[in-house]
């Protein structure tokens, strides 16, 4: 008996670095379209190819160097920079130093009250004495949405 180009397609399953090529698209022109077809046919293959491409959405994407420094400068809060600047300076600069250390002081305690978090907490904490434990889990739930909205 014959077998059929379908059925032969479907005994010889691609490499996984060949899969692997298909998704990321590095594979073009005839060895593609072999993919495609045998893809089409195989439901173990299909399977693997779509549980790659979902796992593969769950990582972050690869960004450059100088992007991550960028990224990371605009998350620090500009009172713990000038807070461990002046500390820093308080060492360097003796006779200043009850001065810079006041000042980090005065720093670090704006940086803790401007805080995102202290601010949820406080919210949190008002909404449970207002209202209790309802209260605090609605307002847990807001701010849940509206951080898995940024991303």
């Amino acid at each position: 008996m014959m077998k059929t180009k379908t059925q032969i397609t479907r005994l010889v399953h691609p490499a996984e670095h060949d899969l692997a090529g298909f998704l990321a698209g590095t594979v073009t022109g005839a060895a593609r379209k072999r993919i495609e077809r045998h893809i089409a046919a195989c439901d173990e293959c299909l399977a693997a190819v779509i549980a790659a491409h979902e796992s593969a959405g769950t990582y972050p994407k690869k960004i450059s160097h100088p992007e991550r420094i960028l990224k990371m400068l605009k998350k620090l809060n500009p009172y713990l920079i000038l807070a461990l600047v002046s500390f820093s300076l308080s060492f360097v600069m003796p006779r200043y130093f009850i001065q810079l250390l006041v000042a980090t002081l005065l720093l670090g305690i704006k940086w803790v009250v401007d805080s995102k978090t202290t601010k949820m907490l406080v919210m949190i904490h008002e909404a449970w004495k207002n209202g209790g434990e309802k209260e605090a889990s609605r307002i847990l739930e807001k701010i849940e949405e509206r951080s898995n909205a940024r991303f």
